[in-house]
């Protein structure tokens, strides 16, 4: 077995507590599909982010696009049919390897935000001990059966990097539900008629879905991942995509002890630096 779960069995109700869970995943040996997640052992002991030096990946998006069924599937394979609302930050600390290395991550899932605080004030005011401005790297999720969902995470990602500097920060676009593409034909439209409208619904999807994967990749210079939550498919490639994009960092010179304050401002001087993820 090349990695290891600690934590304990409990309801999926109870979960969703104020108890924290340690999980060690290898994440290029799962992507591989080694092996099977199960619980073992007594409930683990919360690290104290005073003690360790933790990657902090922040999960943002609009309402029901997914973002706690991502996370469950990755630390608990499992996922529910019932959508129910986050209403209070969560958080999760699993230890990760990576090319060989091995790094402590704060994973935080929170409520919706209506915007990105602009400075540590409004943090403290609206989103206390949300870690928002000071995360490691951010995960945008949205839907791709509803890429009205994207302008969400758009309008946030204009507003972090118009509020903090983004160098050495990374920033995954990730594209869940991609099993319920092309699947809301109406079952009342039956023969030819129902094909030509699953065809002109899948043809107006993959045009926006393009248009979305060159804005990221080619203008904000991010990473992009499709999956599916439902079906735990890409669920850990999501991980891998971000921890290679923080190992990369590490490694180069450029990791969490080089950046700069999280309050400086990402205007004039930002854009004059190399980032992981840049102002369009």
């Amino acid at each position: 077995m090349r990695y290891k779960r600690r934590t304990s069995q409990t309801t999926r109700a109870s979960r969703h507590s104020d108890k924290k869970y340690t999980i060690q995943l290898d994440l290029d040996y799962l992507e591989r599909g080694g092996g099977t997640l199960t619980v073992t052992g007594a409930p683990s002991v919360e690290p104290s982010p005073d003690n360790l030096d933790l990657v902090k990946v922040v999960l943002l998006g609009a309402p029901a696009v997914g973002k706690t069924s991502i996370i469950q599937q990755f630390v608990w394979s499992d996922f529910s049919e019932e959508y129910v609302p986050t209403d209070r930050k969560h958080t999760f600390y699993p230890s990760v390897i990576i090319n060989e290395h091995l790094y402590e991550v704060k994973i935080t899932d929170v409520p919706v935000i209506p915007y990105f605080p602009i400075n540590s004030y409004y943090e403290w005011a609206h989103y206390r001990f949300y870690g928002l401005r000071n995360a490691t790297a951010y995960i945008l999720v949205f839907d791709l059966s509803n890429v009205e969902t994207f302008q969400y995470i758009r309008t946030l990602r204009d507003q972090m990097v118009e509020s903090r500097d983004m160098r050495n920060v990374p920033v995954l676009v990730v594209g869940n539900k991609q099993d319920l593409l092309c699947s809301n034909t109406p079952s009342a439209v039956t023969g030819l008629q129902q094909l030509a409208m699953a065809e002109s619904a899948c043809g107006d999807s993959r045009e926006k879905r393009r248009n979305i994967v060159n804005l990221v990749r080619k203008h904000w210079k991010c990473g992009y991942v499709e999956c599916s939550a439902k079906y735990n498919w890409r669920v850990i490639a999501v991980f891998k995509e971000l921890m290679e994009m923080i190992d990369a960092l590490e490694w180069s010179g450029g990791g969490r002890s080089a950046e700069p304050p999280p309050d400086s401002a990402a205007g004039g001087s930002g854009g004059t630096h190399e980032n992981r993820c840049v102002v369009a």
